[in-house]
């Protein structure tokens, strides 16, 4: 069987793997997905937190499978598949087969991937594009053909409505060509000018919306990095380059430093000064934020694209593919591990708490939603209101209410429902307050008429209670500011 019908079946048998776990429909979906799902509803030009790809595409996929968790997350694996194909193609052209076979098998198994491969969220298609965006710079410094060119800035155009880090691949690939004088003196102009006016043609629309939103989005993504007087935090630098042996695995991402470590090597060899190049910006600003501030440990996953194939190179180029095996092999099963865990844990006799269940953040949402459903057919003008983000985009999914308000007392717009849904523009409404709060006495004391309805949902575990509290309010006084 030769190398590239390896890599298919692979990448084949643990996509076809991961669609059946979806389709046992294990997990709710957690806030951040369910709110990506309430966008889809009214595909716009972007979004509080988000450029607007991830809608469009489950948009599309419920379309087709449903509004279910499956016909929501569908679209993750497969665009992992993609990538792990393009890892192939990229592997196979710059040292060979068997590299790009490699290159697939790792990164269809690393454990980052396993997860997001079960989520919907922004970074599947972020390193989608990233991954097609490395293959047609592989082309254009091979070819110096400006159709590459034209597809890489559309590639990239593309990848900037995923996620804002893609704009770091241009600057990754410019990094590249400043230190290839051999490889820049075939460059024209006009193919790099190309694909800038493409890429930027193609993000465009995200700009002009943001343009129309006081750029929301922006001012979102400059609070997560939250580098606004902040002092150095090691501790929290040192635990975000912990969490990449989780994230890339330990043996990868040992592997990994031990290549940078000696960069004569990377800069010597065109091929690894490239797949090194385009990973450095971002991995440089990654590690910069994390000690200054914060960054979580997803943030640097577009790195692993080509570092995949960096690390893979390194050890074919030194016969210790053995480690490539152990490493496909620890991740396999870790991944068996955690799609088990639950059934694990209950032949063990082990009691779960929110302590030693990593999967508390997707389970026991959908009770709670069929309680508040139920509420919500009882008092048919109710308009849902609660006052967390998260919970608020849950019970949206959960409950399908008519109309929805998010409780925002202070006026600040901190997130996509207090930009589209404050419940000071329905003050003559009735509302169905929904919250983990038994006494909400700063909420209830805004309104004329307050009715306790009783309680929803249930707790998970003895550390962990989904029970939420019901009161149907009328005569809203205002936020009294």
């Amino acid at each position: 069987m030769n190398e590239a019908r390896t890599a298919l079946l692979v990448v084949a048998a643990v996509t076809l793997v991961r669609l059946l776990l979806l389709a046992l429909d294990r997990y709710d979906l957690s806030g951040d997905e369910a709110q990506y799902w309430v966008w889809s509803l009214s595909p716009d030009l972007g979004y509080y937190s988000k450029p607007p790809l991830v809608a469009w595409i489950i948009h599309a996929s419920t379309a087709i499978f449903g509004s279910g968790t499956f016909g929501v997350r569908i679209a993750s694996p497969i665009a992992h598949a993609v990538t792990a194909l393009l890892l192939h193609a990229i592997g196979n052209r710059l040292y060979g087969p068997r590299v790009g076979m490699w290159s697939a098998i790792l990164y269809a198994t690393l454990p980052a991937v396993f997860v997001s491969s079960l989520l919907i969220s922004t970074d599947p298609f972020l390193l989608m594009f990233w991954a097609a965006a490395l293959y047609a710079s592989v082309r254009v410094i091979e070819t110096n053909d400006e159709r590459w060119w034209l597809a890489l800035g559309l590639i990239v155009g593309l990848g900037s409505l995923a996620k804002y880090a893609m704009a770091m691949f241009p600057v990754g690939l410019a990094l590249f060509f400043a230190f290839s004088p051999k490889e820049r003196r075939h460059i024209r102009w006009r193919g790099p000018a190309m694909a800038l006016v493409i890429a930027f043609a193609c993000y465009l629309p995200n700009l002009l919306w943001n343009l129309e939103h006081a750029f929301v989005s922006y001012k979102h993504t400059a609070d997560n990095a939250n580098l606004a007087g902040a002092l150095t935090r090691p501790f929290k630098g040192f635990e975000f380059l912990l969490s990449q042996f989780g994230v890339f695995g330990p043996i990868p991402f040992s592997i990994l430093l031990l290549a940078l470590a000696r960069p004569k090597p990377l800069i010597a060899d065109v091929r690894a000064r490239l797949l090194a190049s385009v990973l450095l910006p971002l991995a440089t600003m990654m590690v910069v934020v994390a000690f200054l501030s914060r960054a979580n440990a997803n943030w640097a996953a577009p790195l692993y694209v080509s570092a995949t194939v960096l690390v893979v190179a390194w050890a074919v180029e030194r016969k210790r593919t053995w480690l490539l095996g152990l490493s496909v092999a620890i991740h396999l099963a870790a991944a068996g591990i955690a799609a088990g865990y639950h059934d694990l844990a209950r032949i063990a006799g082990i009691e779960l708490t929110g302590r030693t269940d990593p999967f508390k953040r997707v389970l026991g949402w959908r009770s709670l939603g069929a309680d508040v459903a139920r509420q919500l057919a009882a008092h048919p003008n109710a308009v849902l209101l609660m006052e967390d983000r998260m919970d608020l985009a849950t019970m949206i999914y959960g409950a399908r209410p008519a109309t929805w308000a998010k409780w925002t007392p202070s006026g600040r717009i901190r997130d996509h429902w207090d930009l589209t849904a404050d419940m000071a523009r329905m003050p003559a409404a009735t509302f169905l307050l929904v919250t983990p709060n038994p006494k909400p006495d700063d909420i209830l004391q805004r309104f004329a008429t307050v009715t306790p309805l009783g309680t929803a949902g249930r707790p998970l575990y003895r550390d962990v209670d989904r029970t939420h509290h019901l009161f149907l309010l009328e005569g809203f006084q205002g936020y009294g500011r």
